[in-house]
């Protein structure tokens, strides 16, 4: 068959062969009508080779005559490889690959007699777990754990050098008995009629097979990569153009970038299996490079949506709040994208074939130790967040904290600013400002105004009377002064005066108001005092000596008012 212009027909045979691959892994019937549910016998390294051997000639018979019952012995074939190792997302394609390659080196090369491979009594007897077959490097181990425990199955290293093996005996006759796969065949061609006979017209150094890839192969892969990456230049260029114009609809700009990184594996893919039909495990290492690629679009297009959801939901549902509730609305976005960015991360790991299990521990560790080392800027910001959530006080607000003063000037994440009544500013971080005795003097509904006035003592008793009777009555008909819990007492007697208490509370909540009102209150009391016929008593000192009225007959000192 000619390599390039029958390369149609043997495409169609290869993307058959995957198809019949892929739907493998779906539940059918085995081939034992006796023993319907008995699996295949691969209970010893003969058993296994047996088992292979023949479930790929029967798949190969089958298709031949269009019997659609092929993917059966398929199955029972990718079964007696090891593929724990190969990355999910090409699982199904590269056990396609392997399973033909270690046939066509099976076939070529030479086996011992049957009876001297091992069989299950072999096994039993020695204990035998690992075999391999005489002058290669093939082999085949025993399944150590799991449902399939004791069965035998060829190696992972084996499966990973399957396509080395068979390059080193493809020029190998197949052994007598044996038939061929045409593996050549269906490793190379393309199903684009006009690029295979471009292909036919170019000179025989250009259909060349270079490191198992013809030559034009490599040109069409260097030409995809290049288109690749000038589509991706281009929906960046456009993002940038757009975002920076005065166009409509400038905040879809920034998802250009990204969607077009996510659209390279669905163009790569389509180029791989149709135009270049590269060899097996070449496709599978470019379609894993183009996961990575689709895989890091996927994550900077959610972080780009969910930023500019954030955005728009403080712009529109956050628009009059505090700036504490919108900083924080975008925080839980922030908190969201992360979450989001490592959640694809971890998908992506799992499909390329990295142990999820060990990497998620060796976060888990890894974030340990940055919690640990960022131990108080986490208590800054679940203080910051308590702070929010009980709100104690707001910027603005005048409060009392630890032994300072001051008016709230902003309240953020990692910490509060307070300028204090000396203009200087305090920053205190939100996990000790959240620890300590808050007073909000701004909160208050009303202030108190408690004043002593002291009185001479020459105040008789009719003009104490009816001077806290004026005093009562004043403070009950000040339009400013609260009835509740007001007051007017003689409170007690002094060193030097008669001591009386007004208690009341001033209807205002700003500082300087009630400065006024108790300027305005203390004036009619001293007004109220003078109209009764007594002073306020200033600090006196008054001797008695011997011989005066009302003096003790030793000599003493005393202080009046």
């Amino acid at each position: 068959m000619n390599r390039v212009t029958g390369s149609r027909l043997i495409c169609d045979r290869w993307l058959m062969v995957i198809v019949v691959l892929l739907a493998a892994g779906s539940p059918a019937a085995f081939s034992s009508t006796e023993h319907p549910l008995e699996p295949p016998d691969r209970s010893s390294p003969r058993a296994t080779l047996t088992t292979f051997l023949d479930s790929i000639d029967r798949a190969w018979a089958l298709y031949s005559v269009g019997d659609p019952g092929l993917k059966e012995p398929l199955r029972d074939a990718r079964e007696c490889l090891d593929l724990s190792e190969i990355p999910p997302l090409v699982l199904d394609e590269a056990s396609a690959e392997v399973a033909l390659s270690l046939k066509e080196v099976l076939d070529r090369i030479e086996l011992p007699d049957w009876e001297a491979i091992p069989d299950r009594a072999t096994v039993a007897e020695i204990g035998l777990t690992r075999w391999t077959i005489p002058h290669t490097e093939i082999q085949l181990v025993q399944i150590e754990g799991g449902d399939r425990q004791g069965q035998w199955q060829f190696s992972i290293g084996t499966v990973q050098r399957a396509t080395e093996f068979y390059e080193h005996v493809r020029h190998l006759p197949y052994r007598p008995g044996r038939s061929g796969g045409h593996l050549d065949e269906l490793r190379a061609g393309s199903e684009a009629v006009i690029l295979l006979k471009l292909v036919a017209a170019m000179p025989p150094w250009f259909r060349s097979e270079i490191a198992g890839i013809m030559a034009w192969q490599w040109l069409g892969l260097v030409l995809l990569v290049v288109l690749l990456g000038l589509g991706v230049a281009l929906a960046a260029w456009v993002g940038r153009r757009w975002h920076s114009s005065s166009l409509p609809g400038k905040a879809f700009a920034n998802f250009l970038a990204p969607a077009a990184l996510v659209c390279v594996p669905f163009f790569g893919r389509f180029m791989i299996a149709r135009l270049f039909t590269l060899p097996g495990m070449s496709a599978l290492v470019l379609r894993l490079a183009l996961a990575v690629v689709a895989y890091v679009g996927l994550a900077w297009l959610v972080a780009v949506a969910l930023m500019s959801v954030g955005d728009l939901t403080v712009r529109f549902w956050f628009k009059d709040a505090r700036p504490l509730k919108k900083q924080l609305v975008r925080e839980v976005f922030r908190i969201a994208t992360f979450i989001a960015v490592v959640i694809i991360a971890l998908k992506a790991a799992h499909v390329l074939g990295v142990p999820v299990a060990g990497l998620v521990a060796g976060l888990g560790v890894g974030g340990l130790a940055i919690a640990l080392a960022a131990q108080g800027t986490l208590e800054n910001f679940i203080g910051g967040i308590i702070l929010y959530a009980d709100q104690p006080v707001k910027v603005g607000d005048l409060c009392v904290f630890g032994d300072h003063k001051g008016t709230v000037e902003e309240v953020g994440l990692r910490s509060v600013r307070i300028r204090t009544r000396d203009r200087t500013v305090v920053t205190v971080p939100n996990g000790q400002f959240s620890r300590l005795h808050l007073e909000n003097l701004s909160k208050r509904d009303r202030m108190l105004l408690r004043e002593q006035l002291r009185l001479r003592y020459e105040t008789t008793r009719e003009q104490l009377v009816g001077l806290l009777s004026e005093l009562d009555t004043m403070l009950r008909e000040h339009p400013r002064i609260a009835d509740e819990r007001l007051r007017v007492r003689l409170t007690g007697f002094g060193s030097s005066s008669i001591e009386v208490e007004l208690f009341c509370y001033a209807l205002t909540r700003a500082w300087p108001e009630c400065l006024e009102i108790r300027e305005d209150v203390l004036l009619k009391a001293m007004e109220i005092v003078e109209r009764s016929g007594t002073r306020l008593a200033l600090p006196t000192e008054v001797h008695y000596t011997a011989g005066q009225a009302g003096a003790p007959n030793e000599q003493g000192s005393g202080s009046s008012g």
